[in-house]
């Protein structure tokens, strides 16, 4: 039913985000259909709102409703000015991928954050998935079917009214703020017990190397492939610091859960012998195991043991799937005995798989809102009580997951790292980067496992050394590179971890580098220091010719700095405004340190590791000398101009190495813990 636009009431007022100008638009079809559209202006930014309603006279009578998929669409014949956009959209149930066509008759359904950009300027559409309804944008839907639409769907049917904050509009000339300020103002204005990244807590575990069995052994995981794997880990000294369990260990019957405990005949003394010797002989500090959102793949079998004894906890869905019961309260009494009884077998975190697929067994019987939030504060509150917060969400890049986990940190950042895909790092590549545009501001993104042996494995290594969030591999037995790894880590097994979630240069933030001839480039913070990754992930097999500046780290643009590649080991300075040119071959890639210059010494940090300056701990100076306080030892460099006098490491003195443009190198590997630098001048 289409509705005709009536008139148009202005307001001004005050509220917890600030002054603000508000436009309400009236829609109406005779007196039975009402829709009315609040524009909240608050300058840099703009709530929308939706309130309709359908009038029922007599109660007795068949009634009329909003659909439950497309309840209300709001069409936009048209934006003018868009010189290039990019847009995440849900391409199936589980994973996002990003759209850059400008044609906005061409955007993508279920599409779930726009990008802009105009003259400059940056515009930022935001959905909004809250309480009952969840917003995506699809392209069409305007006059002669130009422009787009705004759709609302509660996914539940029989609803007479339709209230929620359908979506936050933005606008800036810095598009990284821009995805977190519009983010944070709809969190505000929802008032939801959701966090953004930024006040959450990264969890201790995945701070460190851990492996997964999934691609190691898929679901023919048992518990002698889990312990060979440890053991050679020790053999080749590779400090992994904890292992997860993936898919295969649980105790199943026609694809749902039979029981809590692991499959005899898989892990015949038990999973608490098999995490008990994985700490106890192979000094693995933590150990996880994976479940889906609802138990398994199918829920819970209805003639378990699980439906007996905790029937009340669980509900039975129109199809007679058994699920954890889709109230926080009643759910978490589910959780509670599995996550406890996991405790009490020695395991400290979990990943939590299939979270999309809430929705496919609760629609028509909840709204996508009220199911979602449910699943998720019930299972978050249990992981908060057993695990320390600690679980790696999996399979949930659907809105009305992001949108309702209240705390916990970590969730997948693309679909599944496919190691038989000859070109298969095109893909994980390209949606990892861009999926970190929307989906970073509410989570660190796990950028998935990866094989140290394999086609794509130093594009991979490099992928996750600038990504922020976990690393870890899913080697099969024999089939562990550790010199891969090292440049990752420290001696510990430590990550090296990049400060924030890692984003697309501006330069090719709305452009498609599979088509578009530019490469995929990167960036992060490394301590203080700026780092970016150049992939060459285009189509046809062209060399691309390719230029970087101080400029594409945002907070960098008027600084002066060092630029160090990695690989090469090629460096110079690099002066305000000063780009550097280079060329990058198919399915390459090059890593790059920007370092500011303030004084005489600059500091790179171990350049044996590839985001180098974390190793800088703090740095003082006095006439003569620069003091350098490292975390451990390795292949140390710095720029200056001169030539030093003497360098020492722990008091003893080294020999230097010039590398070329005033950039030394000392190798001080010797020392495993920190190294206190001391480099001396006349």
């Amino acid at each position: 039913m289409k509705l005709v636009y009536q008139s148009t009431d202005q307001t001004k007022g005050v509220n917890k985000l600030g002054t603000f100008d508000e436009y309400t638009l009236h829609f109406y079809k005779d007196t039975e259909v009402s829709v009315i559209v609040k524009l909240r202006n608050y300058g840099e930014f703009l709530l929308g709102f939706v309130d309709g309603r359908i009038a029922s006279e007599n109660p007795f009578m068949r009634r009329k409703s909003f659909s439950g998929k497309g309840s209300i669409a709001i069409t936009i014949d048209e934006i003018e000015g868009i010189h290039s956009l990019m847009a995440n959209y849900q391409h199936n149930d589980w994973w996002t991928r990003p759209h850059f066509d400008p044609d906005l008759t061409k955007l993508p359904a279920q599409t779930v954050s726009l990008l802009w950009e105009s003259d400059s300027t940056y515009y930022r559409l935001l959905p909004v998935s809250g309480p009952v309804f969840r917003t995506d944008l699809k392209g069409g839907g305007g006059a002669e079917g130009k422009g787009m639409s705004v759709m609302l769907s509660s996914y539940q049917g029989g609803l007479q009214r339709v209230e929620a904050l359908a979506f936050v509009l933005g606008i800036g000339d810095d598009p990284y703020t821009l995805a977190d300020r519009t983010t944070d103002a709809a969190l505000k204005e929802l008032d939801y017990p959701v966090l953004p990244r930024e006040r959450k807590s990264y969890p201790e575990v995945l701070d460190y190397l851990g492996w997964c069995s999934w691609d190691a052994f898929y679901q023919k995981v048992d518990e002698r492939g889990v312990l060979a794997k440890a053991e050679e880990f020790n053999d080749l000294g590779l400090p992994v610091r904890w292992m997860m369990i993936d898919d295969g260990w649980s105790t199943i019957k026609e694809g749902k859960l039979q029981g809590f405990d692991a499959n005899i005949d898989k892990f015949p003394e038990g999973i608490a012998h098999t995490v008990a010797m994985l700490k106890d002989k192979y000094g693995v500090k933590w150990v996880g195991v994976w479940h889906t959102i609802v138990g398994y793949w199918g829920g819970i079998h209805p003639d378990s043991s699980l439906a007996k004894t905790l029937g009340h906890y669980l509900y039975r869905t129109a199809d007679g799937s058994l699920v954890p019961y889709p109230d926080p309260a009643i759910g978490f009494g589910f959780w509670h005995a599995w996550h406890g009884y996991l405790q009490r077998q020695g395991i400290n975190f979990v990943k939590v798989d299939s979270q999309a697929a809430i929705n496919n067994f609760l629609q028509y019987e909840r709204s996508v809102g009220a199911s979602s939030a449910a699943a998720h504060q019930a299972i978050e509150a249990s992981v908060a009580l057993h695990f320390d917060n600690t679980m790696i969400n999996c399979m949930g890049m659907a809105a009305e997951n992001i949108w309702h986990r209240p705390k916990s940190a970590v969730s997948r950042n693309s679909d599944d790292f496919m190691p038989k895909s000859q070109n298969g790092f095109r893909e994980h590549a390209l949606q990892n980067a861009y999926n970190s545009y929307y989906h970073g501001s509410f989570y660190w993104g796990d950028w998935d496992m990866f094989w140290t042996i394999n086609h794509d494995d130093q594009q991979n290594a490099v992928l996750r050394a600038i990504s922020g969030g976990p690393v870890y591999i899913s080697d099969a037995l024999g089939q562990t590179n550790p010199s891969l790894l090292l440049p990752l880590l420290y001696n510990d097994g430590k990550l090296i971890r990049c400060a924030r979630t890692a984003l697309p240069t501006m330069d090719c933030l709305t452009k498609d580098p599979t088509r578009d001839a530019v490469p995929l480039k990167i960036w992060n913070y490394a301590g203080e220091a700026g780092i970016i990754a150049a992939f060459h992930i285009g189509e046809g097999g062209k060399t691309l010719a390719c230029s970087l500046s101080a400029s594409d780290i945002p907070s960098f643009t008027d600084k002066r700095v060092v630029l160090y590649e990695y690989f090469s080991q090629a460096c110079r300075l690099l002066e305000p405004g000063e780009s550097l040119s280079f060329m990058l071959e198919p399915d390459a890639c090059k890593l790059f340190l920007l370092v500011e210059v303030k004084g005489k010494v600059t500091p790179l940090g171990l350049v044996n590791k590839y985001a180098s300056p974390h190793a800088i701990m703090n740095q003082w100076s006095k006439e003569g000398s620069d003091t350098i306080r490292l975390r451990e030892g390795g292949r140390f460099a710095f720029h200056m101009q001169g030539v030093p006098t003497r360098v020492l490491a722990n008091g003893e003195e080294q020999q230097l190495i010039s590398i070329g443009n005033d950039v030394f190198e000392i190798v001080c590997d010797g020392f495993q813990q920190e190294v206190v630098i001391e480099i001396n001048w006349d």
